[in-house]
Parts: C-alpha cells; structure tokens; sequence
C-alpha cells in the first residue's frame, strides 16, 4: 500500500515539474481575424462597416490623419525565461475625406526594427540621497509640539 502511494505521489510530481515546463501563449493586443479583414473592401466600406466587422481601432493616425491601426502580438513563455515574440501584427486602414476605405496594409514581425537602447543615464540637479542620509537626516526633524 505505502508503495503504492509513493507511486502515485511520484507520477503526479512528474506531471506537475512536466506541465510547468509547457509554453504558456498569451495574446496582446487586436490580432485581427483575416476573414472579417477580407469583407472590408477599398472603395466601398466605410469606417461604420470597418468598426462593425474589425472592432475598435488599438490606436488613430497622429495629426488628423484618417489612419486606423489595428496592432496584436502573440507571445511564448517558458519556465521563467523572457517571453518571446513569434508573430506582430499591425493592420492600418487609410480612409478618404468621406470616411471610404482608401487602402489597407500591414506589417509584421519582419517589419519591426531593432532598437539599441542607450544606457547612460541623464545627471540631475542635487544630491544622491542613501538610505543612511535619509536615516540620520531626519534625526532631530519631529515636531513635538501639540496644538
């Protein structure tokens, strides 16, 4: 019976350590369904049709610009490694003056650019303050008058 129960409880460690070791997916953004992209035709939708079929756009063009950007990414994630990008996407619907679909385009993964970030940090004004002056700094501070 012991052996038996040893069994079991060693079975159900394995499938626990195994299934944390599966890729967890998550979806950000408006992945937008291809189908329902194919029904909006240049020309003849306009953005009513548009908000119908795609949903609300992720963001507008800058500066008035008649520009709806629908914009989604999966990622994967294992274990406690960084997640990682395995498909963007980023549809953009033009639009006429009238509020007609002009064009649509997209981009993906492959479109994206690096960006080296920089690393050096910009000097402010003052002092850096330590967890020792903040400590001895307020030593003396206490008001101890009772109003």
């Amino acid at each position: 019976m012991l052996l038996m129960r040893s069994r079991f409880a060693f079975a159900v460690i394995t499938m626990l350590g195994l299934s944390a070791c599966s890729p967890q997916i998550a979806t950000h953004g408006n992945l937008v369904d291809p189908d329902a992209l194919a029904k909006v035709e240049p020309g003849k939708s306009d953005q009513a049709v548009v908000l119908s079929l795609l949903g609300s756009p992720s963001t507008l063009g800058n500066f008035n610009e008649p520009t709806w950007y629908y914009i989604g990414q999966r990622t994967e994630r294992q274990a406690f490694y960084r997640p990682e990008t395995i498909e963007r996407r980023v549809i953009y619907i033009d639009f006429e003056q009238g509020g007609t679909v002009k064009s649509i385009g997209s981009l993906d993964l492959e479109d994206g650019k690096k960006i080296a970030f920089v690393t050096r940090e910009t000097p402010t004004a003052g002092q850096r303050v330590t967890l020792i002056k903040q400590l001895i700094g307020n030593i003396g501070r206490f008001n101890t008058d009772k109003n």
